[in-house]
């Protein structure tokens, strides 16, 4: 499973229970970075994928899956892809992009953009703009800046009780009802910034790492199962210098989180816990 000298990018997807958006998802890269790329699939789904995904996925030469032993979560996940790959490939790739496989790469010059950010100094991370196909907005930048440490703590307090998380859940609902409807008449504002911007932390659905986020300390070691990937980038890249670019021309379409849904269970509330925890832990004060 070695690189050949074109395929300059790895991109580690992650599975669970969304065979349908994977399809979907691979058949964006083959548009937009055939011959240029190699997939690694983590599927964390607890049964099998049917015959159909596995003959589908099996046509694609460019395409590894791996069948985890268990749910091993989002960037743990994205870490044993990444270790699976360098048992043959001690040398990282240019690029390497974690993503959820309910994305779809819409970029047709993908490789070329790319290409085109080595001219910038230390482009170490990149947030592409994610386009909502549900609300039609740009979920980055995700902060533009650092989260002040007390809005950690009431997040915590929010999660300690499902009943306040999934309030606040349809708090947001109704406020993205309301951003919709205005946007409508209204110019999103983020067009206004220019490329490429610096920014504190970019969506956990699609990060783009140049190979200097890893050679400069940088890993996938985030400690929640779930949830807290953007703050654990953002803290990251903070503590040891890095830059966290935004780049708005480097589009992907997000379909949503398809294994979560909308309003969420006492077991999701319990990994949103776990997170909080984590984030407050790893927060340097």
């Amino acid at each position: 499973m070695e690189l050949t000298q074109k395929e300059r990018v790895l991109i580690l997807g992650i599975i669970y229970k969304s065979w349908e958006d994977t399809i979907r998802f691979v058949d964006s890269i083959k548009r937009c970075l055939e011959n240029e790329v190699r997939v690694i699939l983590v599927d964390n789904s607890e049964t099998f994928p049917g015959s159909s995904f596995m003959e589908k996925i099996g046509s694609f030469d460019f395409i590894t899956y791996i069948k985890s032993e268990k749910n091993l979560g989002y960037f743990q996940g994205a870490r044993s892809g990444l270790t699976f790959y360098l048992k043959d490939n001690p040398v990282l790739p240019q690029w390497i992009i974690v993503c959820n496989v309910d994305i779809i790469f819409e970029t047709p010059e993908f490789m070329n953009r790319l290409d085109s950010l080595e001219n910038i100094p230390d482009p170490e991370v990149i947030a592409p703009a994610i386009i909502s196909n549900k609300w039609k907005t740009d979920y980055n930048p995700f902060r533009m800046s650092r989260i002040p440490l007390k809005k950690l703590f009431f997040y915590r307090f929010i999660y300690s009780n499902i009943i306040f998380h999934n309030g606040y859940i349809l708090f947001h609902y109704l406020k993205r009802i309301m951003k919709l409807m205005w946007h409508k008449i209204r110019v999103n504002r983020k067009s206004d910034l220019k490329p490429p911007v610096k920014i504190y932390a970019p969506h956990g659905s699609c990060i783009i790492f140049h190979k200097n986020y890893f050679e400069r300390g940088g890993t996938l070691d985030h400690a929640s199962f779930l949830f807290g990937e953007e703050i654990f980038i953002g803290e990251t890249a903070r503590k040891l210098d890095l830059n966290v670019l935004y780049v708005p021309d480097i589009v992907v379409r997000h379909y949503e989180h398809s294994s979560i849904g909308n309003f969420i269970s006492k077991r999701i509330n319990k990994l949103y816990q776990q997170s909080i925890a984590d984030m407050i832990k790893y927060y340097d004060q």
